[in-house]
């Protein structure tokens, strides 16, 4: 596989990350609206262990996410654009923003979530699945508990 690659608008944050998206989502709950600064976010769930920031030095502001979980969201010192997220509790996934890749054509989302939250004007990709909160224990953690459990290093 293609590394995934990606950065910032001005170039200083540069990363590589050696594993294939885990899962696809579009979040609509409001904290991803006031981190993209639109509608939604979407981000890919990658393993952590597998990213590598190459370049750059990255900011992060902790959050209260709707989940009731804290939320580390990261980017970039200089630029400001938003990289990637995780939660500290629990850093075995993280969440690349799409915005944030060199090719955006590889998302394919799969889930929306916080489709509660989504604005009224906004239409929904047709070919997710809609959860009405957050992430779905079967449907979104499955598949990561999944992959952890198969992956031998």
């Amino acid at each position: 596989m293609e590394p995934l690659s990606g950065g910032c608008a001005c170039g200083q944050v540069r990363y590589e990350c050696t594993e294939k998206p885990l899962v696809q989502f579009i979040c609509h709950c409001r904290d991803c609206q006031y981190a993209s600064g639109s509608a939604f976010s979407a981000s890919v769930f990658v393993p952590r262990d597998r990213v590598t920031y190459l370049s750059g030095k990255l900011h992060h502001y902790d959050v209260m996410a709707e989940s009731g979980r804290e939320l580390r969201r990261q980017f970039c010192s200089a630029c400001g654009s938003p990289i990637s997220a995780h939660w500290p509790a629990s850093p075995v996934v993280e969440m690349l923003t799409v915005a944030s890749l060199d090719d955006q054509g590889i998302f394919n989302p799969t889930h929306e979530l916080w489709v509660s939250r989504a604005e009224s004007w906004h239409p929904f990709h047709p070919d997710t699945v809609k959860l009405q909160e957050g992430p779905d224990e079967e449907l979104v953690r499955e598949p990561l508990r999944a992959y952890f459990a198969a992956r031998k290093n």
